[in-house]
């Protein structure tokens, strides 16, 4: 493991999150084969088993307990608070308007939720197959050992979590940066290179006008005509590499004390995740939106003041209790 962490190391010194979009896709590619190879498995096991009853007889669509549902759901915040690198994607548009964000993260979040349903399904389905009628928390643990197509199911994974670092740590990489004091990196705008005539210079001036003016709340303000897109962090090359080495070996070492992913799944999914996907963006809406209702003509939508409202009462205590069970069930619990 060590070693591939250090052959990935300098993939995560790279400036941005677009230089990667070849291995993205690569990674994207390889969770699919994963998936296709655990949907065929389990449309194989139900078509072509002996057993009585019907297949929809592995499902279970409620838990047994008050503390299973608490064990789960850490799991679902972490699946989505997972794909955090979304959001600095948008500081690399040619033209982040509204409606193409908008687009750009229903479907991004469309296709993820898709995916998780459909390898939901298909391995509970499994269910039937195996000696107890269910399933791990980890399907890929009731397939044999020995199976050809989920051995290549297995190297998918692996690759596809190995392609996933860089696009992790990027985005932490540069917040880390940007912590540091600014003479030691510089801020800049981020500037798309053109190889065309002196003409092009103008045309991209006009593109990013219109861009900057069809943007009501820009995430970062770009502070250069020169190019097209937000701010985004400057550094030298050995600055990335000294934060990153330190910040992805460090995450490396921690992870090598873990004896389960369900431990980091359970304790950041209850606390840390509710916090940064629920609490503080809700909080920090309705901050801005009170604001924007003193100082505008143009009020904020009362829709989604009471859905941030809604999503504060019922996150916390969700998260007060999620953080009680995980600490329980890692460190008090008998076995």
């Amino acid at each position: 493991m060590l070693t591939v962490v250090f052959l990935v190391t300098p993939l995560c010194t790279l400036k941005t999150l677009t230089a990667l979009k070849r291995f993205g896709a690569a990674s994207m590619f390889s969770v699919l084969i994963l998936g296709s190879c655990i949907v065929f498995r389990s449309l194989e096991c139900n078509l072509g088993s002996s057993q009585s009853g019907h297949w929809w007889d592995a499902y279970q669509l409620w838990p047994d307990s008050w503390k299973e549902l608490l064990d789960a759901f850490p799991l679902f915040i972490s699946c989505y608070v997972c794909h955090y690198n979304l959001l600095p994607v948008h500081n690399e548009f040619r033209n982040p308007s509204p409606q193409r964000i908008s687009w750009w993260l229903r479907s991004t979040a469309g296709a993820a939720t898709g995916f998780y349903m459909v390898m939901g399904v298909a391995g509970s389905a499994y269910g039937r197959c195996t000696a107890t009628g269910t399933v791990h928390g980890n399907v890929l643990l009731d397939f044999p050992d020995d199976d050809p197509l989920l051995l290549v199911g297995r190297m998918c994974l692996a690759i596809t979590i190995t392609l996933a670092f860089p696009m992790l740590t990027i985005p932490a990489r540069d917040i880390i940066i940007r912590s540091l004091p600014k003479s030691l990196y510089q801020a800049v705008a981020t500037e798309h290179e053109s190889s065309g005539a002196p003409d092009d210079a103008e045309e991209r001036m006009d593109v990013e006008q219109d861009a900057i003016q069809s943007l009501q709340e820009p995430l970062l303000e770009a502070n250069t005509a020169d190019g097209i897109g937000s701010e985004t962090v400057s550094a030298s090359f050995g600055l990335r590499l000294l934060s990153v080495t330190v910040f992805f070996w460090s995450a490396a070492a921690v992870a090598s004390c873990v004896s389960s992913i369900d431990v980091v799944w359970g304790l950041l999914g209850s606390s840390l995740s509710i916090l940064l996907s629920h609490l503080i963006p809700c909080a920090s809406y309705l901050v801005i939106s009170k604001r924007s209702s003193q100082s505008t003509e143009d009020p904020p939508s009362r829709h989604s003041i009471v859905v941030a409202w809604i999503l504060i009462l019922v996150s916390t205590p969700l998260m007060f209790l999620s953080t009680g069970n995980a600490m329980y069930s890692n460190f008090f619990r008998e076995e």
